[in-house]
């Protein structure tokens, strides 16, 4: 069977970042640009547009302070022509200076509030006192109640930004519903369809607070825009409360909302009025009824500041769970080990066999007085005289019984009840050995669980120091992809490396776009960073971002069967973000029985260690995999070598391995020890070592079908090799074909394996 090998990361040749790779990148930032651009037209479309008890517009100069660097000038300019197809005479030109005075402060002072907000106020108030003639004086106070409004509207838009959910978000679907109440498709009103269909979307989702807040919201919008949609908004903030009692579930969520909102659209005067909002409401659900579940049910809860999820109080919480969940495990282990020791234990040896006889056949027997009182001694020596014949054959014939027990009155049915007695007797035996050793593997892997949860507690406990600024940096550097960012974390560890982690909405990216990512990335946080690893889960895609190791690996490995196609060895040779990882397992025996556990042994230890086992936690778990993998006994030895690509430390684990190999500047040395392998007994007897690295060593992992004879030759070739300067491939091959041709010679078979690692600075 063939090894698997596995290999990305610094032990990859890295890919060359293409022109075609960073123009795509770049063209997916043109895209989000312009998709940003729309969506500030749009805002300021309804800006605009929407009226406040047909005299207020406070959203056309409010919007255009309040929305985002990259969108606000697209949003004056929406907000002018809405303002020009409205029509208001004079008091239009004033709101259009104010709003031309609000973009062109936000040019000049960029990120900055307090100018353009008092550019847009003094414009829009200077304008409307110089036209009072023409407005008079009722205009000129509603001139100063939108300048009051709309710098609240901004200052909320800039202190809680609508791409996420809070008072922002809600300011724009105040000024949707404001925009869309007084217009019509019709009979259906489209104010309160949309504002049914966006409210009944967040029911289904059972966002209780944001859907009774938006409900409110749309609600005040539509009667600010029609005071005649009162009813109707009334019923919109029924439908959403009752909603809500049937999250999760769209059909009955939307029975529910149906039923809340018919409570104010039938109280509607005149009657006939009705059937226009039904439609609307019709509308609404219609739209959510259409929208595939995946979507509907999509949790946009994650959409947060990345720059605040830096201080991480959700990690100290997500720790503290895992810490418990460790603790818990760990403590179900003991009292499952604890309530064991306690129990009485049942003796079930030979005795019980003849007593089980002696119940079953002689007690009703005439002779039993005799037998068991007079003539006892005989009787039992008859027994222990009958015990190894049993023990040979698993059964007896009366033939078969001793002298003792031959003077028995039914020797048939004595041969035939001690040899149901035996079998009971040892079903009972295995059954006890097989629950002993599933317990034994129970509370092993809870242990083991346990510990690993512990350990990955920690780890998030502690993620590192935070960096705000360059986190926003890495932040708005994904919004301008038009990518903004669920979480964006950048952090300096205790070792001062700098890692970055970003988790976006589900997306895809070729290798090309992962490194002109790394490059880019690396640039706004003025290191080197890898190629991205990139996690996909549950709707959203986090990259990773460590910084480019001082070392790298290049691995090398060969094998030759004992027998035909098939060895018993397993390689696994990988990297993880910050280490090198190789992984030699040998299979007990030779065949394929030994290649399904070498390989079983390998492919689950390779999947621990990604997943950030240790070592020897890692060992448990196999251990535990190899004990329960079938009724035979199953075995393999585990040789693992980690290397920090960073600093250079290895940290060689073994069980049951044969010695490895170390050549550090030309002298080569054995490190470890031999043991027991894994899935033999109930826990693992392994060694761990570490020793130091440096760029030119090499470390061999090698089967003990390689040490035909002994060490010593073994030490001599890689000194020789790593003289002559051999590839990882090179020196593997060499040993592998040199071993073969010993154990030829002495006609000893067994499956041969080398697995090489060599360090190079990057």
């Amino acid at each position: 069977m063939e090894k698997s090998f596995v290999g990305f990361g610094p032990a990859s040749t890295p890919l060359p970042v293409r022109e075609q790779d960073g123009a795509a990148l770049a063209r997916r930032g043109q895209i989000g640009a312009v998709l940003r651009q729309i969506y500030g037209l749009l805002a300021g479309l309804a800006g605009g547009w929407a009226m406040l008890y047909g005299q207020l517009n406070p959203f056309a100069l409010g919007l255009v302070l309040g929305l985002g660097e990259d969108c606000f000038a697209a949003c004056g300019a929406g907000a002018v022509l809405a303002l020009l197809l409205r029509g208001q005479g004079v008091r239009t030109v004033c709101l259009i200076c104010a709003v031309g005075g609000a973009v062109v402060a936000r040019w000049l002072w960029p990120r900055r509030y307090l100018p353009a907000a008092a550019a847009g106020c003094v414009l829009l108030l200077g304008s409307a006192f110089c036209f009072r003639m023409y407005i008079g004086g009722d205009g000129l106070l509603f001139s100063g109640a939108e300048a009051v409004l709309a710098a609240g509207i901004g200052f909320i838009l800039r202190r809680w930004p609508a791409e996420k959910p809070g008072a922002g978000r809600l300011m724009l679907v105040l000024c949707g519903a404001a925009a869309l109440g007084p217009l019509s498709l019709g009979a259906v009103n489209l104010g309160l369809a949309a504002a049914m269909f966006y409210t009944l979307v967040l029911a289904c989702r059972g966002k209780i607070q944001p859907a009774l807040s938006s409900a409110a919201v749309a609600a005040a919008g539509l009667v600010c825009a029609d005071s005649a949609l009162a009813c109707s908004a009334v019923g919109l903030c029924c439908g959403t409360a009752l909603g809500l009692l049937a999250q999760g579930d769209k059909l009955v969520c939307m029975a529910f909302y149906g039923g809340g909102a018919l409570l104010g659209i039938l109280a509607v005067q005149p009657p006939g009025m009705a059937f226009g909002y039904l439609a609307a409401l019709g509308a609404g659900a219609g739209a959510c009824l259409v929208l595939p579940r995946r979507l509907l049910m999509r949790d946009p809860s994650l959409a947060h500041d990345p720059a605040e999820r830096a201080e991480g109080p959700q990690l100290s919480a997500a720790a503290t769970r895992l810490n418990a969940a460790a603790e818990s495990l760990s403590s179900l282990a003991d009292t499952v080990n604890r309530v064991y020791e306690g129990l009485p234990r049942r003796q079930e040896g030979w005795r019980w066999v003849v007593d089980n006889t002696h119940d079953a056949l002689c007690a009703n027997c005439g002779r039993k007085e005799a037998c068991w009182k007079e003539e006892y001694t005989v009787t039992m020596e008859g027994f222990e005289a009958l015990r190894p014949i049993l023990e040979e054959k698993q059964q007896v014939e009366a033939q078969d019984l001793p002298g003792q027990l031959a003077r028995c009155v039914h020797p048939a049915a004595l041969s035939g009840t001690v040899t149901r007695s035996f079998a009971l007797y040892k079903s009972r035996q295995e059954a006890r050995v097989h629950a002993e050793a599933m317990r034994t593997a129970l509370t092993e892997q809870y242990s083991a669980v346990a510990q690993a949860l512990s350990a990955l507690g920690d780890q998030i406990g502690s993620p590192g120091s935070p960096e705000p600024y360059k986190s926003g940096r890495v932040a708005a550097f994904f919004s301008s992809l038009g990518m903004p960012p669920l979480e964006c974390a950048v952090t300096l560890d205790d070792l001062g490396r700098t890692r970055a982690a970003v988790t976006l909405p589900r997306a895809r990216f070729s290798q090309g776009e992962l490194s002109a990512l790394a490059g880019e990335v690396g640039k706004l946080c003025r290191r080197s960073f890898e190629t991205p690893q990139k996690l996909s889960c549950k709707g959203v895609t986090t990259l990773l971002f460590t910084e480019k190791p001082l070392l790298r690996a290049v691995f090398g490995w060969a094998g030759a069967a004992a027998q035909g196609d098939v060895s018993g060895d397993a390689v696994q040779q990988f990297c993880s973000p910050t280490a090198a990882q190789m992984i030699l397992c040998d299979g007990m025996g030779t065949g394929r029985p030994a290649a399904v556990d070498g390989n079983l042994a390998a492919d689950l230890t390779g999947r621990l260690l990604r997943a950030g086992f240790t070592a020897e936690l890692a060992a448990r778990l196999v251990n535990v995999a190899l004990a329960l993998k079938s009724e035979e006994e199953s075995g393999a030895t585990l040789d693992l070598l980690s290397v920090d690509l960073y600093t250079g430390t290895a940290r060689i684990f073994k069980a049951g391995a044969a010695p490895g190999f170390i050549v550090h500047e030309g002298q080569a040395r054995t490190v470890g020890e031999a043991g027991l392998p894994v899935g033999v007994l109930g826990g693992v007897n392994g060694q761990s070592r570490m020793v130091r690295l440096a760029a030119g060593d090499v470390a061999v992992l090698v089967s003990d079908g390689l040490l035909v004879d002994g060490p010593g030759w073994v030490l001599k070739q890689l000194e020789l090799s790593a003289a002559a300067g051999d590839s990882p491939e090179q020196i593997a091959q060499t040993l592998v074909e040199t071993a073969r041709t010993r154990a030829s010679q002495d006609s000893r078979t067994d499956d041969i394996t080398a697995a090489v690692l060599r360090l190079e600075r990057y």
